[in-house]
C-alpha cells in the first residue's frame, strides 16, 4: 500500500489504520491526515494523536470522528481517556458518568474507569472490581490485566501480579 502512488483516499485510511496497528503513530496521523475524512480516518487521527501524548488535539478528533458517525460511546470513553492522561482526572470521571447502556458492559468501559478510580484515588477496592469485571469480558484486555496487576503488586501480591503482568505483556 506505501508503495501504490495511486492510492484512493479510501485506500489511504485503510493502509493509516494499519500504519497504528503497527504502532506507527506518527506515520498513520500523516497518513491518516491525507485520506478521507471518514469517520474511520479521524478516529485514527485521535488515537494516533493520543499515542504521541497530544491530548488536546486527539480530544478534539475524537470529537469530529464523533460528530462524522463514529460510535458515540466509544468516542467518549477514549475522550475520557484523553482526559486523564492530561491530569484532568474529574473531568474524565464525569465524562464516564455520562455513558449508559451497553456501553457500560464493555471491557474497554470497565478498564477506562477503574484506570479513572484508581488515578483518584481511595477506592482501590473499586478499581480492583471494575479491572476483575473488565478481564472476566475480555481475556486479554491488556490495560485492564495491567491495571489488575498493578493493584496486586502494590498489595504485596507478588505471584498474582506476577501472572497478570506477563498475560499483559503477551496481550500487547
Amino acid at each position: 500500500m506505501e508503495e501504490d502512488p495511486s492510492l484512493t483516499p479510501a485506500g489511504k485510511t485503510k493502509m493509516g489504520v494499519c500504519q497504528f496497528l503497527l504502532g506507527r503513530f506518527g506515520e498513520s496521523l500523516q497518513t491518516l491526515r491525507a485520506a478521507d475524512g471518514s469517520a474511520t480516518a479521524l478516529f485514527y487521527c485521535a488515537r494516533s494523536l493520543f499515542e504521541l501524548k497530544d491530548f488536546d488535539a486527539s480530544i478534539d478528533t475524537y470529537e469530529q470522528a464523533q460528530k462524522a458517525g463514529y460510535n458515540e460511546d466509544q468516542c467518549k470513553i477514549y475522550v475520557a481517556e484523553s482526559h486523564r492522561y492530561a491530569g484532568r482526572v474529574e473531568k474524565a470521571m464525569l465524562l464516564l458518568d455520562d455513558i449508559f447502556g451497553p456501553a457500560e458492559q464493555t471491557a474497554e468501559y470497565m478498564y477506562q474507569r477503574a484506570a479513572t478510580v484508581a488515578s483518584i484515588g481511595g477506592r482501590r477496592d473499586e478499581a480492583i472490581t471494575l479491572y476483575q469485571r473488565a478481564v472476566q469480558t475480555d481475556e486479554n484486555h491488556a490495560g485492564a490485566l495491567f491495571g489488575l496487576a498493578w493493584e496486586n503488586d502494590r498489595m504485596g501480591n507478588d505471584e498474582e501480579a506476577l501472572k497478570l503482568y506477563e498475560r499483559a505483556a503477551k496481550a500487547f
